[in-house]
């Protein structure tokens, strides 16, 4: 009889979607396409999603974009200017998007919002959305910052007290 390979805890799964996306970032490919596959062995059905995992760490993205006292983010045309190559086509992908992008300023302000009643059910899954909000906060910080994603995303793991390692963008 075979035995059944044991899935990794959810913990340890949210902490490694983290640092498998800001060691991409780190290396230079804020795709969010790529970002996608890169995270997409993380979505474990029944067991896992990095839905949270990826809000968390746009928030602390947002945070570095916006420290206290600075001039926020204005909203308006924020897709257009950080997500240029994303064809935000279609209600559904824009709301969604925006929806992400809102969870994470959420997050970032100290409200947890009702991820699974609001997103639960959503093909694909909120963390697919959740990659461009991250891309979108890191870009931002970026620009506002006059530095480099990769210089960002390495400012977000030490934030959060995660460590990148050139091997930890590979699957396991």
């Amino acid at each position: 009889m075979a035995t059944r390979k044991r899935a990794e805890e959810p913990g340890v799964l949210h902490r490694k979607a983290q640092v498998r996306v800001l060691s991409s970032l780190a290396a230079g490919e804020d795709d969010v396409f790529e970002l996608m596959g890169a995270i997409a062995p993380f979505d474990v059905r029944h067991h896992f999603t990095p839905d949270v995992a990826l809000l968390e760490v746009a928030a602390t993205a947002l945070g570095l974009a916006c420290p206290p006292g600075s001039d926020p983010l204005e909203y308006e045309g924020l897709t257009d200017r950080y997500l240029p190559d994303q064809m935000l086509t279609g209600r559904t992908l824009r709301q969604r998007t925006q929806y992400a992008v809102y969870a994470a300023a959420c997050m970032r302000g100290g409200l947890l919002p009702d991820l699974l009643r609001e997103a639960g059910g959503w093909e694909p899954h909120l963390w697919t959305y959740a990659v461009s909000a991250l891309v979108l906060y890191t870009r931002a910080a970026a620009d506002r910052r006059g530095q480099t994603v990769p210089d960002i995303a390495i400012a977000i793991a030490q934030e959060r007290g995660l460590e990148l390692t050139p091997d930890s963008r590979s699957t396991g």
